[in-house]
């Protein structure tokens, strides 16, 4: 489930996360700093972007309360990204986060090689793609990379980028940067 298509999302290639934290910043991304651009307006075309980022099968819709809910996710992780940006940390973001992400139900697995990860112990879709985010920001966090996922400071963009620069302040994504 964590086959995510570049294309789901626009974005400049100086600004892409490395490896896992794609996800983050691609769904992130799905809401513009134009009002009229939101990939995951609807259920229907959150469920199409979901399907295109490979976390939701192709006979799986949303339900009202989960579409509901994936948008509070995405708020949270943009709330968290801007503090990220700000150097600051934000308790009620990381708070409205770690709820968000409760929804992916996540346990440890040990396979027969004693090979240790996070999986989702849910049947459910959504509970799934929930622990995809999840895992995602676990396994960037892990490598170094999650506090580098931040969104961009100029008024009226706050696109989610990877901040790549030696000194971690940048505070503008790439189309934005002076």
């Amino acid at each position: 489930m964590t086959g995510l298509n570049p294309s789901a999302t626009p974005a400049d290639s100086s600004d892409r996360a490395p490896g896992p934290l794609h996800l983050i910043q691609s769904f992130a991304n799905t809401l513009s700093a134009d009002p009229d651009v939101d990939l995951l307006r609807t259920r229907e075309e959150a469920a199409a972007w979901l399907r295109t980022a490979a976390l939701l099968p192709a006979d799986v819709g949303l339900t009202n309360s989960e579409h509901a809910a994936l948008l509070r996710l995405r708020t949270s992780i943009r709330d968290v990204l801007a503090a990220h940006t700000d150097g600051r940390e934000d308790a009620e973001a990381a708070a409205r986060l770690t709820r968000a992400l409760a929804d992916g139900r996540l346990v440890l697995t040990v396979d027969p090689a004693s090979t240790v990860q996070l999986a989702s112990a849910a049947r459910a879709s959504y509970p799934g793609l929930v622990a995809a985010f999840a895992i995602a920001v676990a396994g960037s966090a892990a490598s170094g990379t999650w506090l580098r996922l931040k969104s961009c400071a100029v008024p009226h963009c706050g696109r989610a980028f990877h901040d790549d620069s030696a000194s971690s302040a940048a505070a503008r994504c790439s189309m934005h940067a002076a």
